[in-house]
């Protein structure tokens, strides 16, 4: 009984308690008031059991604490195990998302444009994106010996898009075609049809749906047709172009009799000289001679020229050179293209409500002629019975005056909208956004127009001028 008693003495000077967060546990051991008072490994043990804590135990706390107790300081005896977390999965992209790709520049920040990755180009096989895939976690035990679930890795997002592919083990992306890169929510390739020569006689004239590039040149009568982008490498000569996307000619283009070029949004090339183009974007090149041009952005001189002289060139944007003209007075032609502010809403609105009175002349005419139907029948039916002026020929002939004279004011009504969208569309006026800019000299012979309202100067030239359109005005600024 002594040894009993002892124990249980014993157990009443262990004290087990646990942390806020339940992650960990301690002991904390008072002395007996007379004699020694020495515990047990497994006295301490089975303290820990009787609180239900059976987890993350450290033996070699609990060990020294028996050999050499420590009173009335809690001891850390015990652990739980906390979950890791798996790691998110990851794509490392080796492309670049379309917004991010930029043309390269030389040091003198101009188009380098012989170099030609304007528009990032992947073979079949090449490794788009490395992906590492998110790992599962590895769960814990709280003091309890109960689960502490861990949080699974996010699964990566993968980009695959059009013509694209992972492989077996889903640890790549894959291109799967030749073509250029369209990237950006997914990667997407567009097909590419790639002619290794010249287009001539050997190929005849292109015309493909999608991207074209050519490493050669376009010879003289044959024609190109990309329903994409088109790269160029050599020059295009007297030969049709036609590109609904981004057109890129690393030399530059010489027209002649028959060629001519449209491009859907911007071109960038070397020269354009004695060629007619109709451009949808921004065009951006190094020198302009004789050019017939119409381009509904902008016109950027870039290089070592930064030349316009001759020819005509129309646009909306703004033209920026370092010389236009030249000291001979050479006839060049600029001029800027307006755009006509309408009262769009005003127009809308009356549409709408002609369309609606419209209908509603529809409406009565269809009674008018179902009114006319019924007063022939009725007369005819008089005349068989010898009656005139009956009251039901008289009813009829009374409504069909009341329709007939609604017909006549609905279709008074429409010519009178009619006439009032007219007078919107005469009120419209005419706004120039773009400006013509000479970072060096404007030559005379240049004749500059906004519309057809002409710009006049004086002098023999103008340095560092930008001419523009300001409240009706056409103003010579400085640069």
């Amino acid at each position: 009984m002594c040894e009993e008693n002892a124990k249980t003495e014993h157990a009443a000077l262990i004290e087990v308690s646990v942390s806020d967060d339940k992650k960990q546990a301690f002991i904390k051991l008072e002395k007996q008031e007379e004699g020694n008072t020495v515990f047990t490994r497994e006295e301490l043990l089975a303290a820990l059991a009787e609180n239900q804590i059976v987890h993350g135990i450290i033996e070699s706390a609990v060990e020294k604490l028996a050999q050499r107790p420590i009173y009335k300081i809690r001891i850390k005896v015990a652990e739980a195990t906390d979950p890791i977390d798996g790691n998110d999965g990851v794509v490392k992209l080796l492309v670049k998302k379309d917004a991010d790709y930029k043309p390269e520049y030389s040091e003198d920040e101009t188009i380098d444009y012989k170099n030609l990755n304007y528009f990032q180009m992947v073979k079949k096989g090449q490794i788009l994106c490395e992906i590492t895939k998110e790992t599962p976690g590895i769960d814990g035990k709280d003091l309890y010996g109960q689960v502490i679930p861990a949080h699974k890795g996010r699964k990566p997002q993968v980009p695959a898009g059009k013509n694209t592919s992972l492989t077996a083990d889903e640890s790549k992306l894959l291109a799967d075609c030749d073509g250029i890169i369209k990237f950006i929510n997914t990667i997407n390739i567009d097909e590419m049809m790639h002619i290794r020569k010249n287009i001539d006689f050997s190929t005849g004239n292109i015309n493909f749906p999608g991207d074209v590039t050519i490493d050669g040149d376009v010879s003289s009568g044959f024609s190109v047709k990309a329903g994409g982008n088109l790269i160029i490498k050599g020059v295009v000569e007297d030969a049709k172009i036609e590109a609904a996307g981004n057109v890129v000619i690393a030399k530059g283009i010489y027209g002649g009799s028959s060629g001519d070029v449209i491009v859907g949004q911007d071109l960038r090339c070397n020269y354009i000289e004695n060629a007619v183009l109709h451009v949808d974007g921004d065009i951006t090149v190094d020198y302009i001679i004789d050019g017939k041009i119409t381009c509904n952005g902008n016109i950027y001189l870039s290089g070592s020229k930064e030349l316009v002289v001759g020819g005509e060139i129309q646009l909306l944007g703004e033209l920026v050179a370092r010389d236009i003209g030249n000291d001979r007075e050479y006839p060049t032609v600029i001029r800027i293209l307006g755009e006509k502010i309408i009262d769009q809403d005003e127009i809308d609105r009356l549409s709408a409500k002609a369309a609606e009175v419209r209908l509603q002349l529809a409406d009565s005419s269809e009674k008018e002629a179902q009114v006319t139907a019924l007063l022939l029948a009725q007369e005819k039916k008089d005349m068989l019975s010898r009656k005139h002026d009956s009251p039901a020929m008289e009813q009829i002939a009374t409504l069909k005056k009341q329709i007939d004279r609604q017909v006549l004011n609905l279709k008074k009504e429409i010519a009178e909208i009619e006439d009032a969208i007219i007078y919107v569309k005469k009120r419209a006026s005419v706004s120039y956004y773009g400006s013509v800019s000479a970072k060096r000299k404007l030559y005379r012979g240049t004749r500059i127009y906004f519309g057809e309202i002409p710009f006049s100067f004086e002098f023999d030239s103008l340095d560092h001028c930008k001419i523009y359109w300001d409240n009706d005005t056409i103003i010579n600024g400085m640069l």
